[in-house]
């Protein structure tokens, strides 16, 4: 019988949103420890507490995965995450479901997939999906428009 690779497990979600190891990655403004549906995250992702710990970054990076919790946020933060997105890379912007009880990180209905959509259009970005993460958190995968 082959032995298992305990380090790696295989995390469906992950290949959904395309987090793959030793990709240049950065998670953003993601919930606390056990309520980040993202973790484990693969090798060589930064966490980031905020956005603005973008601009100390010198590189692009291939994938981001930020948490807004409500539009203003998301209007403050988004020129520098389409700034540090590398031509070909993957930007998912997550916000809390509706029907989520974590209402509380902002007013309902402030932010959802229409909203990230105009902003991510106004900004040259398009969609080209939409996953759940878990019962709190929907995003929406954000590319750069084709020219």
């Amino acid at each position: 019988m082959p032995e298992e690779d305990h380090d790696a497990p295989e995390n469906p979600l992950h290949k959904k949103l395309g987090l793959r190891p030793r990709t240049a990655g950065a998670i953003i403004a993601a919930p606390e420890d056990d309520a980040n549906p993202l973790l484990p995250l693969p090798e060589g992702f930064r966490v980031l507490a905020q956005a603005d710990e973008l601009a100390s970054l010198a590189e692009e990076l291939d994938f981001m995965c930020f948490f807004a919790r409500n539009r203003a946020e998301l209007a403050r933060a988004f020129n520098l995450l389409r700034n540090k997105l590398a031509p070909g890379g993957i930007l998912w912007i997550s916000w809390i479901k509706q029907s989520s009880g974590r209402r509380g990180a902002g007013p309902p209905g402030d932010l959802n997939e229409n909203t990230i959509r105009r902003i991510a259009l106004t900004g040259g970005l398009v969609d080209v999906k939409v996953a759940a993460l878990d019962h709190d958190w929907s995003a929406l995968k954000l590319v750069r428009r084709k020219q």
